[in-house]
């Protein structure tokens, strides 16, 4: 718990307005938090939804991603909305933060939710994207037209959204994965194969087991990319999707401990000072049952932290452990996810792979669902997260069969 609260009458900072940091300052608000809300952005756009990003939007015509809240939400609570402002220090001793503006703002509590940010490849041309941000998505969108052809580097879930985004632009693609298989740490084998059978059958050259090694630059554009053996890919556009950095450069300059790549925080979500949380994407957490901290890069994780960071402010005691999830959408399929990702723990199938729908349950050892991967089981999905919360025994024959609701499943059901 923080310490020294300052009431509902502080004035609380928020570094960073994407998912995390405007649900933090509505929860804050809607809560009865009565003193003032800055919430300072570094684009220059009102906070916008960023799931589509690597989805429909690369595909379809829209000249802008809608915002998380029009500009009445912030009149009407009162928030004050900063764009175009950039933090550049923390004064924790005096409970402030300075702007590349040089404004200073003093803050009772701050709380950062500063994101992350994608990896780059180390050669750099105008050809050669990453995918964060709406800037982002309107160059790379332009780059998928039909005849192109466009390499990916990365088999994870951006590589793979863009990849299918890609191929319904009628743009070609060649992936690359340095991994035997994509999203081994994410999905059980299962679902991989059925994901990565649907990209070939779309005409996607799926390379696994294979990293370029460097970009070839003609001028200010790559041309091709060039692989351990020599062999040279022509490309007429490369997306690195290889993963995302938190955020933590302001934390670490202000001595703020770090843990996991990100801020680490304590099951409040707050950091080693007790007048600052950190929330989102650049947040090291300690779910509970797993004793070492990680951090997760998610919407709705950003959403569900936003929320928990408000109520403790406003004096809730009850730690952070909502049940994560997530999902994706290529071509026709909906992956959704629940729980902490445990590909290689025992499984039970439930529905038939590459039929009209089928999940991966993992139990523990008292017969908990702890996870669940469903592709286009919608049904399943919700009913697996209540299950994941509510840490009640299966019966894993009932489980396994899609005849019946997974929630019939609890071991006490009839």
């Amino acid at each position: 718990m923080m310490d020294g609260a300052p009431g509902m009458a502080g004035h609380v900072v928020i570094v960073g307005a994407s998912h995390a940091g405007v649900q933090a300052a509505q929860s804050l608000r809607q809560g009865g938090w009565s003193g003032p809300i800055t919430l300072l952005s570094a684009e220059d756009r009102l906070p916008y939804q960023r799931p589509d990003l690597s989805k429909a939007f690369l595909t379809e015509d829209r000249p802008d991603a809608p915002p998380l809240k029009g500009l009445p939400f912030y009149e009407a609570n009162d928030i004050a909305l900063k764009l175009n402002c950039r933090v550049t220090a923390i004064d924790r001793a005096l409970r402030r933060v300075h702007t590349d503006s040089g404004e200073t703002l003093c803050y009772d509590r701050l709380i950062l939710a500063t994101g992350a940010t994608p990896r780059r490849l180390s050669a750099a041309a105008e050809n050669i994207h990453v995918l964060r941000d709406l800037t982002d998505a309107r160059a790379l969108r332009k780059a998928l037209r039909p005849g192109q052809r466009i390499a990916v580097i990365g088999g994870g879930f951006i590589g793979l959204e863009v990849a299918a985004a890609a191929r319904k632009a009628g743009a070609g693609v060649i992936l690359f994965e340095a991994a035997p298989r994509c999203l081994a740490r994410a999905l059980p084998a299962v679902a991989t194969e059925v994901l990565l059978a649907r990209h070939r059958a779309e005409g996607v050259d799926l390379r696994l087991a294979c990293g370029p090694v460097e970009a070839v630059l003609d001028g200010t554009r790559a041309r091709a990319l060039r692989l351990a053996d020599g062999r040279e890919i022509r490309c007429d556009a490369v997306v690195a999707g290889i993963g995302c950095t938190a955020e933590t450069g302001l934390a670490q300059a202000a001595g703020l401990t770090l843990a996991a790549g990100g801020i680490a925080v304590d099951a409040a979500l707050v950091t080693s000072d007790p007048a600052i949380q950190a929330i989102g994407d650049c947040a090291a957490f300690t779910p509970p049952g797993t004793g070492a901290p990680l951090r997760l890069e998610s919407i709705q994780n950003a959403a569900d932290q936003g929320r928990h960071a408000a109520a403790m402010l406003l004096g809730a005691a009850t730690p952070f452990a909502a049940v994560p999830w997530f999902w994706s959408h290529q071509y026709d399929l909906r992956l959704q996810m629940a729980g902490f990702p445990c590909p290689d723990a025992p499984a039970l199938l439930r529905g038939t792979p590459g039929e009209a729908g089928f999940s991966v349950l993992h139990l523990d050892a008292r017969q908990r669902l702890v996870s669940a991967v469903s592709l286009n089981a919608a049904a399943d999905h919700m009913a697996a997260r209540r299950l994941i919360a509510a840490g009640v025994p299966l019966d894993p024959a009932r489980a396994a069969d899609p005849g019946q609701p997974l929630l019939h499943a609890q071991a006490d059901a009839a």
